[in-house]
């Protein structure tokens, strides 16, 4: 379409095309509403000070750079492209494929279908069951509306039916789409190295995120994921709400914040043990090896973990229930037993204090362990050996045992230093 100036003039008759102007204008305008969408995006990483090593440094580094916008980046390419061609002769990017880049799941296509299937007379309940039909992922679903009205008539009943759905849309997902929008491209970049979805991701982030849980239900979510994805997951989930903090600034509700903080405790007490575990593993291995005997396959730090947080979340724990957990893992050599218990019995010192839920359950931890030391090792003639917890006293009263050592202290002795 096109329209043409008065006849006459200076130059006699100019000629503006109409639809070459408006679809300029809607690209500057997907740059502005793409770009606010993504100004959260590197405070994800930037935000975070490694909440388990101050000395990452050079890992953060690079995640700042992996979190470079995509508005940056265009613009990096931009002047590339520039140096090479000239405006004329280079073609615009379509906006559904700007809206979509980047991303895995979703293309330009199917934003230009969506805007297909729409007509005049389509209600907002309409354009909500397409999208619904089409995404299941909130965070998708917003974006396609933010393309759909940047390409509907400014004036028109569609325009008004789309805005309409997207205050219902966040209406009903506040939290999904302003976490989801925050992490989106996060998301992308994560997922590659845990071998899930990005949807999966932003999907995981909502549940953490939606209220407050304990270190029980937490590592049930992340009950999935190996140790090393496990760690990328948690430095994708504590990225997430550090931007979602930031982003919020000082008018975050406290509700919300609390929440957060929360959560964030309890990812760093989840931490701590896979931390503590992944520490001290070799060391059961090579005592074992020192006393001539092979180490079983399970004496992984990821099988001690999860045993260790049997025993932690068992609501009625005893001896009994520790031998049977510990022949499972390790089979029914004392000396076997006995490293991993030692091991557990330190790892109530050396773990925090949150996954306990209390400090009348690690004082009852402490004590079934020594319990089950003593019954394990009760034919044991050496036993206590110097590494073993807890330790004989130095005079040793009539029929000391391990549980009346340990009574005399109202918490487990703590480890010495190695």
């Amino acid at each position: 379409m096109t329209a043409s100036g008065g006849a006459g003039g200076l130059g006699g008759a100019q000629t503006v095309n109409v639809s070459q102007a408006q679809a300029a204008a809607a690209a500057e305008d997907a740059k502005e509403i793409i770009g606010s969408q993504e100004s959260s995006e590197a405070s994800l990483v930037k935000g975070n000070d490694d909440f388990t090593n101050p000395a990452a440094a050079t890992r953060i580094k690079k995640k700042e750079e992996k979190f470079q916008s995509l508005e940056a980046r265009r613009k990096t390419a931009d002047k590339t492209n520039t140096k090479s061609e000239s405006t004329e002769e280079k073609g615009d990017t379509p906006l559904e494929d700007r809206f979509t880049e980047d991303l895995s799941e979703v293309s330009g296509q199917d934003f230009k279908g969506l805007k297909n299937e729409l007509s005049d007379e389509s209600s907002s309940d309409d354009v909500l069951e397409m999208l619904s039909q089409k995404f299941s992922d909130p965070t998708i679903k917003n974006l396609a509306l933010d393309y759909l009205i940047m390409t509907s008539p400014p004036d028109g009943k569609l325009r008004a039916a789309l805005v309409q759905a997207k205050q219902t849309l966040f209406q009903q997902n506040p939290q999904a789409i302003v976490g989801g929008r925050n992490i989106l491209i996060a998301s992308e970049s994560f997922a590659s190295k845990v071998n899930t979805s990005p949807s999966s991701l932003r999907s995981l982030y909502l549940q953490v995120t939606s209220g407050p849980t304990n270190c029980s239900t937490l590592r049930q979510m992340l009950s999935s994921y190996t140790p090393s994805e496990k760690t990328v997951v948690l430095d994708f989930l504590v990225g997430g709400m550090v931007a979602d903090l930031k982003s919020g600034g000082p008018s975050i509700p406290a509700s919300k914040l609390q929440v957060y903080m929360t959560e964030l405790s309890n990812l760093q007490a989840l931490n701590s043990v896979d931390d503590f575990f992944g520490k001290h593993t070799e060391g059961v291995l090579n005592n074992l090896k020192n006393e001539g005997f092979s180490p079983p396959p399970s004496v992984t730090s990821k099988d001690l973990a999860q045993t260790f947080f049997k025993l932690v979340e068992d609501k009625f724990p005893s001896s009994v229930k520790t031998q049977k957990l510990l022949s499972e893992l390790v089979g029914h050599e004392p000396a076997v037993q006995t490293e991993v218990l030692n091991l557990f019995f330190r790892a109530l010192n050396g773990c925090s204090p949150r996954i306990f839920l209390g400090a009348e359950k690690k004082q009852q931890l402490g004590t079934i362990i020594t319990n089950t030391l003593d019954a394990v090792n009760a034919d044991n003639e050496d036993y206590p050996k110097p590494g073993d917890f807890p330790r004989a006293p130095i005079f040793p009263q009539p029929h000391a045992n391990a549980q009346s050592i340990l009574s005399e202290s109202s918490t487990p002795p703590t480890a010495p230093a190695t």
